[in-house]
């Protein structure tokens, strides 16, 4: 018997292992991608890097499958989570999860236990159900996640995997994942977005050199290879150590394809053991032991022998369902090997045992994509055809939308091969076109669902069906607004098709998005829209219709026509818990409904509130309203869109400390509910703009360094450039402002939604030119942006604009012209248009009126230099005590900011005119505070909450940071301090006597 040879010594590769044991080292980095070509020998780096793990370390394994881009969502993790279910026990699992946990979708045991999930769950939940199961296991015990063949995963994996990614903060948990550089495209995206990520490391495994082939060889062999035979075969190996393997036995008499060799390797296997290779080939790797026995024509000893052979030979290795082959490789030279009859005969036996299964009441059943993926490969497409929709139900039931567009494009392609398409679904074709627009809305998938909505919309008479036509349009316009183009005629025509006097979530849903569209276009129509979306909630709160079948309560495909299942291959929840589900389903859906109406009622006062920003109490009153109805929701989703709009409005009328507590009451939803990474950059934008207005410059300039550090959108790093720009700029570092505004302009683009911060950007460099002495400079620059058509859509950063230039005292008529158009709709708007108005007549009253604007707003800077230009004025004026108590204000401003230059233009103003400012005090500026036994003031408020036994993620919660930048200082604090562990440095701290400090 041959045994394909297997090189039991670890060979090269020590740079690789060597970065991966540092990483795992390293407290700030828990992940790990692997990148190389097929048989490059990434698993077995992994295996390696595995041996050198504690004996306490758990490690659990996923695989993605050869199909699983179009496949079975979330496979890896449900192998992952099965892992954990069994090392830890069904009731260790329950007491980690709510009651009707998501991942009881996964795991009928944990079903059983804590009843059905619920029918709405969202997919938030769901992942932070895993990252809690995770984390909480790895408090107990070391825990390695090895996620392999990635370039396979299906979408909604690797939309879990950078969730994880984005989320870890707790415990000793490590993720390892293995794919080839090139084989997926949303894996290279996924890819390219963590590379600026500091907790992931990313390596490439590169070929053998010929040096190391040599040691390969020589322990395969165990002895030193003839002359000659390590360069022959270096050179046809390319240095991939599986094909070492396999030259080694003949190198000079061997096939000229590489695939070949591997086949040479079974010429000794016996009948039976080559037939159930080759059917495990085909079968996909891994492969149940169940699938295998029911496709096999081998009687069950004969099967066992067969695989004893297979394994023994390591062609096959065992897993704990079944068995994978050794390599991948492997497995595809087997199966191109096949004639295409053989595979397509093959497929048959797998699709027919797999559809048998599915039909045994309370079997432990296969995915449907499984059936679909065997059954269409051997031209069975009538079973092809109905598994493929089952699996596009089983997809949106766990919230793979993506995955669920895959499966719906498939029936499509098989409607018009399939005879009485429509009875077997009890569906028709536009059933099907509506659930893959419904799918692409609710997924992302733009260009799809937009060409989808087009085919659907033209087959689809509105007379007829006149609130599936709505449906659509407005579906459409939500993916015309996630690219280039505008949702805002579909909006209408959706509306058209609906009947005002029949108060549908459907239709209540429209009106809030078109209020939306239109608040942010400035127009008038925008407070008429929400008032009406506001009644359409109110009166399904107190009457829901039982017929409603609005995008929020319906689902998009209808019963499927096969016995439903769990992408886990067990029995689906509504199974396991028999009647009781369904009784639940029953009575909790009113309460659905009424959430459903609540957080509609939530965003449409939050756009009131938005339409209403000119009349600050009137908005605020809807914006309470908002809040009362995400209570009423219960959705952390709904309560974090009202805090956005709510701090956009309080930080544009001037409302900064109330913004900053809104702020944080969102900061803190997004925490609790693992929307951190999605909420947390526009908070942290807004909080920067409140801390930077409230002249609370070193809290900005600290919360602007730390947010830095996090993954964040480009736009809202721009925007945090543009505050860190102002405040240096008024410190007197013309150099970094303008280093900051440089760096934030190619963040931004020609976008037109960017066009707000574009505007922001041009007053910077307004500022920064007028700063360096040239006004006429500043002014150009300025005026460009001002004399734009669409200056009007943002009046509150105009508004900064024609200050900036006001003061440049360089355009005049550009000016004027800005003031009669621009229309004050806050009164951080009213204070710019008196300043500017001041700035033009230079009177001391105008520039009175002005200090009082600023110093109601609670604005330091901008009210000191108003009391700069109330100086100048008095001294024109000829009144010198006025000028002096003017300056004196300034010096004493200026100095808390640490406003150099402001303080320095004040008292060359005093010098000239010959008056006294020594009583002004001449503090030292107020600089940042200095570090206490190394520790930053930032890593003094960690180390308290340390102290105190909080993990991560409370300090976290706390600090209103990131759970990996907690993480970040704490081990940061522990290097600092010398310490081993939090413990130990709690203890130093309290005898240091640090945990008061600050």
């Amino acid at each position: 018997m041959v045994s394909l040879p297997v090189c039991g010594a670890f060979v090269g590769r020590a740079a690789e292992l060597a970065a991966l044991q540092d990483a795992y080292r390293d407290p700030a980095v828990h992940t790990v991608l692997v990148g190389g070509e097929a048989g490059i020998g990434k698993s077995r780096l992994v295996a390696e890097f595995r041996t050198r793990l504690g004996a306490r370390t758990v490690v659990a394994y996923g695989r993605c499958p050869e199909f699983g881009a179009k496949g079975v969502p979330f496979t890896p993790f449900v192998a992952v989570m099965r892992t954990l279910l069994r090392d830890q026990g069904v009731e260790a699992l329950a007491t980690l999860l709510p009651v009707r946990p998501a991942l009881a979708r996964w795991l009928p045991e944990l079903a059983a236990r804590s009843g059905a999930a619920e029918a709405d769950t969202d997919r938030i939940r769901l992942f932070g159900e895993i990252l809690t199961v995770l984390e909480q296991f790895s408090m107990t015990k070391p825990l390695l996640v090895v996620l392999e063949d990635l370039h396979w995963a299906d979408d909604a994996s690797l939309e879990l995997l950078a969730f994880l990614v984005a989320n870890i903060a707790e415990g000793d948990l490590f993720l390892v994942g293995t794919h080839r550089p090139a084989d997926s495209e949303p894996l290279r995206k996924l890819i390219a977005s963590l590379r600026r990520d500091p907790s992931v490391r990313l390596l490439n495994s590169a070929p053998l050199t010929r040096h190391e082939v040599g040691r390969q060889l020589a322990a395969l062999r165990g002895r030193e290879p003839e002359p000659g035979t390590i360069g022959r075969i270096f050179e046809r190996s390319r240095g991939i150590p599986l094909y070492v393997e396999a030259l080694d036995p003949a190198p000079e008499d061997t096939p000229a394809e590489l695939s070949e060799l591997l086949l040479d390797h079974l010429s000794d296997l016996s009948d039976q053991a080559a037939s159930v290779l080759r059917l495990a080939a085909v079968a996909g790797s891994p492969v149940r032991h169940t699938l295998l026995a029911a496709a096999s024509d081998l009687p069950e000893g004969a099967l066992a022998t067969a695989l004893r052979q297979l394994v023994d030979q390591r062609l096959l290795v065992s897993t704990d369902t079944g068995y994978q082959f050794r390599h991948v490789l492997i497995r595809d030279a087997v199966y191109e090997d096949l004639l295409p009859a053989e595979r397509q005969a093959m497929h048959s036996r797998l699709s027919q045992a797999l559809a048998t299964r599915r039909r045994k009441p309370g079997a432990d059943r296969c995915p449907a994509a499984e059936l679909a993926y065997h059954a269409h490969a051997a031209g069975e497409l009538p079973l092809a055809f109905e598994a493929a929709w089952d699996a596009a139900a089983e997809a949106e039931r766990v919230s793979a939308h993506r995955d669920q567009v895959h499966h719906l494009d498939r029936v499509l392609g098989l409607w018009d091969r399939v005879p009485e398409a429509a009875h077997r679904l009890d569906a028709d074709r536009l059933d099907v076109l509506a659930a893959v627009v419904a799918a692409c809305h609710r997924g992302g998938v733009v260009e799809r669902g937009i060409a989808a909505a087009d085919e659907a919309l033209a087959a689809t008479d509105a007379r007829i069906a006149p609130e599936r036509a709505a449906r659509l349009h407005y579906y459409r316009a939500g993916l015309r607004n996630q690219s280039s183009g505008g949702g805002e005629d579909d909006l209408l025509a959706a509306l058209t098709y609906l009947p005002s006097d029949r108060p549908t979530l459907l239709r209540g849903e429209i009106l809030a998005e078109l209020a939306a569209v239109r608040v942010f276009s400035g127009a008038t129509a925008a407070e008429n829209d929400a008032r009406a979306a506001v009644e359409v909630a109110e009166q399904l709160r107190g009457d829901p219709p039982v017929d409603d079948t609005s995008p929020v309560t319906a689902s998009s495909l209808r019963a499927p026509g096969a016995v439903a299942t769990n992408p886990g291959g067990g029995v689906e929840a509504e199974d396991t818990a028999g009647a009781d589900a369904a009784r639940h389903r029953r009575h909790s859906s009113v309460l659905r409904e009424d959430r459903s109406a609540a957080s509609l009622a939530a965003r449409a006062h939050a756009y009131l509130g938005l339409a209403a920003a000119s009349r600050p109490d009137v908005a605020m009153t809807h914006f309470e309203q908002a809040h009362a109805a995400a209570d009423a929701a219960g959705n952390p989703g709904t309560l974090l869109t009202v805090v956005l709009w709510e701090t956009a409005l309080l930080v544009s009328a001037g409302a900064d400390e109330a913004a900053i507590a809104a702020i944080q009451q969102g900061l803190r939803a997004a925490h609790e509910s693992y929307r951190f990474a999605e909420a947390a950059p526009i908070l942290l934008v807004k909080w920067a703009q409140a801390l930077t207005a409230l002249g609370r410059w070193n809290e900005a300039l600290d919360l602007i360094d730390e947010s830095l550090t996090e993954q964040l959108p480009p736009l809202s790093t721009a925007a945090l450039l543009l505050c860190h720009a102002r405040i240096v700029l008024a410190r007197g570092d013309d150099q970094a402002a303008a280093a900051s505004a440089a760096s934030a302009q190619p963040l931004l683009g020609n976008r037109r939604w960017a066009r707000q911060y574009q505007i922001q950007l041009h007053t910077v460099q307004t500022e920064i030119a007028h700063a360096a002495g040239n006004p006429q400079r500043a002014a150009e620059i300025g005026a460009a942006t001002l004399t734009a058509d669409d200056l009007l859509a943002h009046p509150h950063e105009a508004w900064a604009l024609a200050e900036a230039i006001a003061r440049t005292r360089c355009a005049p008529m550009v000016l004027d012209s800005a003031l009669a158009r621009l229309p004050v709709t806050t009164a951080v708007d009213a204070a710019y248009r008196t300043s500017c108005h001041a700035v033009r007549s230079g009177r001391p009253a105008d520039w009175a009126a002005a200090v009082s604007s600023w110093q109601a707003l609670g604005r330091p800077y901008e009210l000191a230099r108003a009391l700069l230009e109330t100086g100048r004025a008095e001294l024109a004026a000829g009144d010198r005590a006025a000028a002096r108590d003017a300056l004196r204000s300034v010096l004493g401003l200026a100095d808390e900011l640490a406003a150099a230059p402001l303080a320095e233009q004040a008292r060359q103003l005093a010098d000239r005119a010959g008056i006294e400012l020594a009583e002004a005090g001449n503090r030292p500026a107020t600089a940042r505070p200095a570090s206490i036994s190394g520790l930053t003031p930032r890593e003094l408020d960690v180390l308290r909450l340390v102290a105190t036994g909080a993990s991560n993620r409370q300090i976290a919660a706390e600090l209103f940071i990131s759970a990996n930048t907690a993480g970040v200082h704490v081990s940061r604090i522990l290097t600092k301090l010398g310490a081993s562990s939090r413990t130990e440095a709690a203890a130093i701290a309290r005898e240091r006597g640090l945990l008061g400090c600050g």
